[in-house]
């Protein structure tokens, strides 16, 4: 999440890999998926954006909006079961993040996640796959990671020009996707995403913030309030320091899916303190390449 007034990031680093991703005007919507008619809604120009307020640190909920989580961890209102198991703490010894298997030893979070205060990358110590009161299903160690070239510290604290950029895939020391299952990517464009306004339309957030990485927060009824053509959407979910790179999650298919992952907070011209995700239409061909 980005704070103020240096936007201090929970985080840890990388070694970077030489090969590239496809350029940012060669995502975003086009590699969106419409959705059925039901999701026609207007697709006006987006609020203007802008670098956000302080959100809470790790270990504290966030109290602008409504506590939404709670009941049985791993159901949601009768639905399919979460895929609580490939969810789990991107851990380095001063910070922590979110990340998700994605393939068999490869896990996605947020690029900000594999940085330092100082703007240099260092390679994350360890993925704890779902982990909780119960211990550890998987721990593995992180032996690599990419992220966009573009990505830079810098720039995403003090700007809004990269914020679709913020995500990183990390390579394990080992496969763990078959024990602990692994999530798919749903890419959709920004008017899709839209869509996801409330009502039947809505998703879940998970993240280990709120519970200072001990255990995993899920929020659920989670509505897009705005969606941006640079990659990345507005929501209501209520995140906090320590959530960043954590799963947006949208029933698809009978399928839960990643629709984006949490980065930072943003203000707009009428709205403060919006949670912030990159939209996986951002991230979805480079980490099918990873995978």
């Amino acid at each position: 999440m980005k704070t103020t007034p240096a936007r201090f990031l929970l985080a840890l680093a990388l070694a970077v890999a030489s090969a590239g991703p496809i350029r940012a005007d060669e995502r975003g919507s086009r590699l969106g998926a419409a959705m059925d008619a039901e999701a026609d809604v207007a697709d006006i120009a987006p609020l203007p954006k802008h670098p956000g307020g302080a959100a809470p640190p790790a270990g504290k909920p966030d109290r602008r909006n409504r506590d939404r989580a709670g009941g049985d961890p791993a159901e949601v209102a009768g639905l399919p079961p979460l895929p609580l198991a490939a969810i789990g703490v991107v851990d380095s010894p001063n910070s922590f993040c979110t990340g998700t298997v994605i393939g068999p030893r490869i896990v996605l979070t947020a690029a900000h996640c594999v940085f330092d205060e100082y703007g240099n990358v260092k390679l994350p110590e360890s993925f704890l796959a779902g982990h909780g009161d119960g211990g550890t299903q998987v721990e593995a160690g992180i032996v690599e990671a990419f992220v966009p070239p573009r990505f830079n510290l810098e720039t995403f604290n003090k700007t809004n020009d990269i914020d679709g950029l913020d995500w990183a895939i990390l390579e394990l020391d080992q496969d763990i996707g078959e024990i602990t299952g692994m999530v798919e990517i749903a890419a959709f464009d920004r008017k899709a995403l839209k869509a996801y306004d409330g009502g039947s339309r809505t998703f879940v957030q998970i993240g280990y913030g709120e519970e200072d990485g001990d255990r995993v927060t899920i929020r659920r009824d989670c509505t897009v309030m705005e969606a941006w053509d640079d990659g990345t959407f507005g929501h209501d979910c209520g995140s906090v320091s320590g959530d960043s790179g954590g799963p947006d999650l949208a029933l698809i298919d009978g399928r839960w899916q990643i629709i984006g992952i949490e980065s930072a907070e943003i203000d707009t011209d009428n709205l403060h303190g919006v949670d912030m995700a990159v939209s996986a239409s951002s991230f979805a061909r480079e980490a099918a390449r990873h995978r």
